[in-house]
């Protein structure tokens, strides 16, 4: 009986030694994982992208959110030497309502400058003196900014778009110097996303005034900052 007592505390003892272990371990894949698809990688799995925003952007959120609160849960439920709480049960529930939370974030707190850290920006950028003028803004640098958010703390970065430089030494000199902003105004990261040109037309509607509209332009180069 005794020894029956004994291999039953010792299957326990392992049964709760393998619920920390599993949920470690997910709860710091999902962490890595996030680190890496923010572009905080040195393998640069972005540069060159043909996307700025891929579909991958909106599926990887939840699914860290989802490894990341399994792995909480297992690990508390092997803590407390819980086997029976259902772990991927309120990870699921859970990462539900995290992903609607999200999506309403993006809507809500995205477009505009709320950083105040795209002026600088453009300034910088524009000070490599390449930057054709706008079609949009003529008399100014062809370089628009706006703030997004990205990752499972839905964190701020900069998105950045030239327009009209093709040659690589030029977008070179505009990311020095965009750089060497971010450094010295330690700003939030910045993704810089390279156009071939605008594509900018106007026309004129029936009241005589002028009517301005943007159609698909061919993105050139990616390159994240931070």
């Amino acid at each position: 009986m005794r020894g029956a007592m004994a291999g039953s505390i010792t299957g326990r003892a392992y049964s709760n030694r393998k619920m920390l272990t599993v949920g470690a371990l997910l709860l710091a894949s999902g962490l890595v994982m996030n680190y890496l698809l923010e572009r905080h990688n040195i393998f640069k799995v972005w540069e060159n992208s043909s996307y700025p925003i891929s579909w991958a952007d909106m599926l990887y959120p939840p699914l860290c959110v989802f490894l990341s609160l399994a792995g909480i849960a297992l690990f508390v439920a092997g803590v407390i030497r819980r086997s029976r709480i259902p772990a991927f049960a309120i990870a699921v529930l859970v990462t539900i309502f995290y992903t609607l939370f999200a999506f309403a974030m993006q809507f809500i707190q995205t477009g505009a400058d709320r950083l105040g850290e795209c002026p600088g920006l453009a300034q910088a950028a524009s000070s490599a003196n390449v930057i054709p003028d706008s079609k949009v803004r003529p008399g100014h640098p062809a370089v628009a900014c706006s703030v997004e958010r990205r990752g499972i703390f839905l964190s701020y970065y900069n998105d950045m778009s030239v327009y009209g430089i093709t040659d690589p030494a030029a977008q070179q000199s505009v990311l020095d110097r965009v750089a060497e902003h971010y450094r010295q105004a330690h700003t939030h990261p910045v993704q810089v996303v390279f156009f071939e040109s605008e594509n900018w037309s106007v026309r004129q509607g029936r009241n005589g005034a002028s009517l301005g509209s943007r159609s698909a332009e061919k993105l050139i180069r990616i390159v994240n900052i931070g």
